[in-house]
């Protein structure tokens, strides 16, 4: 009793020299604390209850049958295989060993060292014969520095892409098994397998409408920008289409989860309504935190693709903004500007897709768990069931299902809004250079009209005195 009052003493002083969040996060350890404390002195709800389970065996038959991700997506799997972009392996069926695996000597690498080896060959080509013709031009105003910029920064994905993509092929293929493992501790769970009725359409109409937007932007710049040859326009149509690529990768992952996460929403409902669901309760927790892992997982994954990604279309953005925007202010509206907003526009769309995705796969698999959980009537269950519930709670608290890349950022809707401030600024800066070379060319246009003038009139006086 003495030490028990000594201990909140102390608690009352801590509490009241901290800040509110260092409060927060006492409040949460000690609550934690407590109820571990409490799950080991209950006797009627035995601590083993809680534990995961160890891991079970696996049927290999049984988990290629039931892998419906895979199946549903292997359109877009083999796209990347033929782009070299992702050369990972599916293994071969019945095979006791992961069902994706990477291997830098496999057979699908071997694709990517030849097909990546071509493009680069072409991209080289491109990029020097516009270098060269930069060079050479006489026209060295900033504006053309921009224009020529914009295109050079669409060639870096291809360059960075060993880097960027091929370098986390494990972490893709262990995101690919984490997907077919989930799926097979589902089906044992709930005893209901995962279906993806409308991913199977969707990932072949992304397949097509990758290559399909990639020749539609790629000619728009042809026909609109005056200095872009036909010849030029054979780099970057791969680089398009891998961009949209991973644009519709992302799409596809974040569909799955929803779906997924929408059927095992249903199947807490029914849990919950049934009488002392404790048991029941915690393997789905423990599928939850799988859940909520592999999201994490998706961003780690592919986090230097993605951070790429995003630096290219911030980048390219700016530039191709201010490009506009400035020939605009000095030479008018032209076809030249209508090319600069389709890329302003193609690149906003992309930004927009993968964090809007990523805001609604973290709300169904987040949010909306811990609303189903909170509206149980807490009162109306057993006690074992109250506590594996508040248990519940705790592990959507402590593992949030968010979408990192790898530290570096969060993907969400409020990555949009901070590019946005980001370029604006950018912008603002930009646009006060560009108005003060416009005051300068101003100026110096007025000096030497001026001197032109002066120059004339001393040579009508001149002509006058000697008359």
């Amino acid at each position: 009793m003495i030490h028990s009052q000594m201990e909140d003493a102390q608690y009352e002083i801590r509490h009241q020299v901290l800040n509110p969040i260092q409060r927060q996060q006492l409040e949460d350890r000690r609550r934690v604390k407590e109820q571990l404390h409490q799950l080991e002195q209950d006797n009627e709800s035995p601590t083993h209850m809680y534990r995961r389970k160890l891991k079970i065996a696996t049927d290999v038959n049984l988990l290629d049958k039931h892998d419906s991700f895979y199946h549903t997506t292997k359109s877009l799997l083999v796209l990347f295989q033929i782009m070299g972009v992702m050369p990972i392996m599916r293994s071969p069926k019945g095979v006791d060993m992961p069902r994706t695996t990477f291997t830098w000597c496999s057979r699908a690498f071997l694709w990517a060292y030849f097909i990546y080896a071509c493009e680069t060959v072409v991209v080289l080509v491109v990029a020097r014969e516009r270098i060269n013709k930069f060079i050479s031009t006489s026209d060295k105003r900033f504006d053309e520095v921009i224009y020529n910029i914009i295109f050079m920064s669409i060639m870096v994905p291809h360059f960075l892409l060993p880097v960027a993509s091929w370098r986390n092929g494990s972490e893709v293929a262990k995101f690919k098994n984490m997907w077919t493992d989930f799926q097979y501790k589902y089906l044992i769970v709930t005893g209901k397998p995962i279906v993806f009725p409308k991913l199977y359409p969707i990932t072949w109409s992304l397949c097509i409408v990758s290559w399909s937007l990639s020749l539609v932007i790629i000619l728009s710049q042809y026909y609109l920008q005056p200095d872009f040859q036909f010849s030029h326009t054979f780099a970057y149509y791969h680089i398009i289409a891998m961009l949209n690529g991973f644009c519709s990768l992302w799409f596809v992952n974040c569909t799955a989860f929803g779906t997924a996460s929408k059927a095992f929403a249903k199947e807490l409902t029914d849990v919950l309504a049934t009488e002392r669901p404790a048991a029941k309760l915690t393997e789905y927790r423990h599928l939850w935190v799988d859940l909520s892992h592999m999201m994490q997982q998706l961003g780690k994954a592919y986090s230097n693709m993605y951070g790429i990604y995003c630096l290219v279309i911030f980048f390219t953005t700016i530039i191709a903004t201010y490009g506009s925007l400035s020939e605009i202010i000095e030479h008018g509206a032209t076809y030249k500007e209508v090319g600069l907003f389709v890329i302003v526009f193609y690149c906003m769309s992309l930004l927009f897709i993968i964090c809007n995705e990523a805001h609604h796969a973290s709300k169904r698999v987040g949010l909306n768990f811990q609303e189903r959980l909170l509206n149980v009537n807490l009162t109306a269950v057993d006690k074992a069931t109250q506590k594996e519930v508040e248990m519940f709670l705790v592990a959507i608290d402590k593992n949030p299902p968010t979408m990192n890349l790898d530290g570096y950022a969060n993907i969400n809707r409020g990555l949009i809004t901070s590019n946005i401030s980001f370029m604006a600024t950018y912008l603002v800066v930009l646009m006060q250079f560009k108005l003060t070379l416009l005051r300068q060319s101003a100026k110096n246009a007025f000096i030497s009209s001026l001197k032109t003038n002066l120059s004339r009139i001393r040579t009508l006086d001149l002509d006058k005195i000697n008359n």
